[in-house]
């Protein structure tokens, strides 16, 4: 496969592991926080918190099972990986913490 071939197949596979990654996680939230609080809150940092956890999962592990090798690929730095992993924790978890300090 040409070099351009396997960036467009690795562009897909991206975007379809985000696409499930996110009804995944985004689902199971919901029903969560729809057992705990019985209404359907607005989880929209969740899915911002979802999409950061995706990224650090894709430049850390993902980008090196795919089709597309490039010398470029890297792993994010420790430092890059904690900060944006407690990021994403954190907006995961705000829509819970929410209805209890109101």
């Amino acid at each position: 496969m040409s070099k351009v071939a396997t960036f467009i197949a690795e562009m897909i596979r991206m975007a379809a592991l985000l696409l499930l990654t996110l009804l995944l996680l985004g689902s199971v939230e919901q029903w969560i926080f729809k057992a705990l609080y019985g209404w359907n809150g607005y989880l929209y940092t969740s899915a911002i918190g979802n999409f950061l956890l995706f990224f650090v999962l894709y430049r850390n592990y993902l980008q090196f099972r795919g089709w597309y090798k490039s010398e470029k690929n890297q792993k994010l730095k420790p430092f890059w990986t904690r900060i944006l992993g407690i990021s994403a924790l954190l907006l995961i978890l705000l829509p819970f913490a929410a209805p209890l300090l109101m």
